[in-house]
């Protein structure tokens, strides 16, 4: 998994070479006075890429000219997370205020204006995975999505931990299976505006929902086995049988709680905490079970992943 990281911008100029280069090729219309920005961007593999950006008040402009010359296979679902925007893509307008989300296609010319300060979540989404799984692209286009769908909820947490995690981070989430979530939660969202609700859920989106069920209440202490099924809106039989390819569900927890034990050991910031409060912290009371178990499921021990302070 590639990661862009942090682009820190302090002029109009770097802006635009920013977004072009994050994105695709956008034109830039105003910025307002002592204007500044900054994208957070991580490439997760199989043509999926999030970002987080913030921006003062800007006009960006997606020109006819760059759709003919500048043409992409990949389509954008902005999602607002703070301020508001207004999208126009041909004869369609949408705004945008805090929660909510529309999909833009940069094969139509389109204009996004941010009066003031903004953060935004931007997904880029393959066109030919949506197409294959019977997204109709040209229909969602610029339909406003509102904040009460659970998977554009589910979408904005992996979204903004997928950018937030660090390489070795993600690694332990196993980079995959989060572009495998993005994947299934972004059908699943586009069923839903497109009226598709009513049906049974693939099993596909449910299987990715209930991993990022799992991965958004693995710190919470009273979450177990019952509380996902119910999350997920399964049964617990059923969840066992969706997750027969990861483990049992017990198991999968157990996993997800350790894998983020294992990336607070190896975050420099976490140092001075001991091994037997993030052991803790993760679900483990007594810090020689968190011991063996850390070992059965890495090889090595906490210990092993932490040097003396200076």
């Amino acid at each position: 998994m590639d990661g862009m990281g942090l682009i820190r911008i302090g002029s109009d100029e770097e802006w635009r070479a920013a977004v072009s280069s994050s994105f695709y090729e956008l034109s830039l219309s105003r910025v307002s006075p002592g204007f500044t920005a900054s994208i957070q961007q991580r490439d997760l593999g199989r043509g999926v890429r999030v970002a987080e950006v913030t921006s003062g008040a800007t006009e960006l402009w997606r020109t006819s000219r760059l759709v003919t010359t500048a043409p992409t296979d990949e389509v954008l679902l902005l999602v607002q997370l703070a301020g508001r925007s207004r999208v126009r893509q041909a004869d369609r307008t949408v705004t945008l205020s805090a929660g909510m989300a529309t999909l833009c296609d940069p094969l139509v010319e389109y204009r996004v204006e941010n009066a003031t300060a903004s953060q935004q979540l931007v997904m880029m989404l393959p066109r030919a995975v949506l197409r294959a799984s019977g997204v109709p692209v040209d229909a969602l286009r610029l339909r406003p999505i509102g904040g009460e769908v659970g998977s554009l909820r589910a979408l904005i947490a992996l979204g903004g931990e997928a950018v937030s995690f660090t390489d070795d981070g993600l690694q332990f989430l196993e980079s995959d299976a989060v572009t495998t979530a993005m994947l299934g939660l972004t059908r699943s969202l586009f069923a839903r505006v497109g009226g598709q609700e009513a049906g049974p859920r693939p099993r596909e989106a449910l299987v990715a929902e209930a991993l990022e069920v799992v991965r958004q209440h693995a710190p919470d202490p009273a979450f177990d086995v019952d509380a996902w099924a119910s999350r997920v809106g399964v049964s617990r039989r059923l969840l066992t049988d969706l997750l027969r390819g990861e483990g049992t569900p017990s198991a999968v927890l157990r996993t997800e709680r350790l894998r983020r034990a294992r990336a607070e050991l190896s975050d420099p910031l976490e140092a001075r905490r001991s091994i037997a409060e993030i052991g803790a912290r993760w679900g483990f009371v007594d810090a020689t079970t968190f011991s063996r178990a850390f070992k059965r499921e890495f090889g090595d021990l906490p210990s092993d992943l932490r040097r003396p302070l200076a």
